[in-house]
């Protein structure tokens, strides 16, 4: 019996999802093994706004992966303190990344990333947010 040439295509998506987000974080972002929580490395500071916001999310969504963290959706004013960014930075960028359909938000205004977003925000962090 042949094999269905069209089963080369199957993959799994959070795998590869996974390998991807990793490859993207590694040297901007950690999380902590105890509490979930985003650190962020050297690497953070060379980004720019969005790109520091975009990194932020997509940690936020690696920690809840990993099982480390129960929520990724995040308010303004936690990324600001947790970022160390001002929320006269913060908030227009995270409207410019809702437009960009690169973030979702939630009914109590908290953002994230939606599965799919990954991969655009993942190419936008990798291409040009540095």
């Amino acid at each position: 019996m042949n094999q269905d040439p069209l089963t080369d295509l199957l993959l799994d998506a959070a795998e590869v999802d996974r390998a991807r987000l990793s490859s993207a974080l590694s040297d901007i972002l950690g999380i902590d093994v105890d509490s979930g929580r985003v650190v962020l490395k050297p690497g953070f500071g060379r980004l720019n706004a969005r790109g520091k916001l975009l990194a932020y999310l997509l940690g936020r969504k690696a920690a809840v992966l990993l099982g480390k963290a129960d929520t990724e959706a995040v308010a303004p004013k936690d990324i600001s303190r947790e970022a160390a960014m001002p929320p006269g930075t913060v908030n227009p960028k995270l409207r410019e990344l809702l437009d960009h359909r690169l973030a979702s938000i939630t009914e109590s205004s908290e953002y994230y990333v939606a599965p799919a977003q990954v991969l655009p925000a993942i190419e936008e962090l990798e291409k040009g947010a540095k």
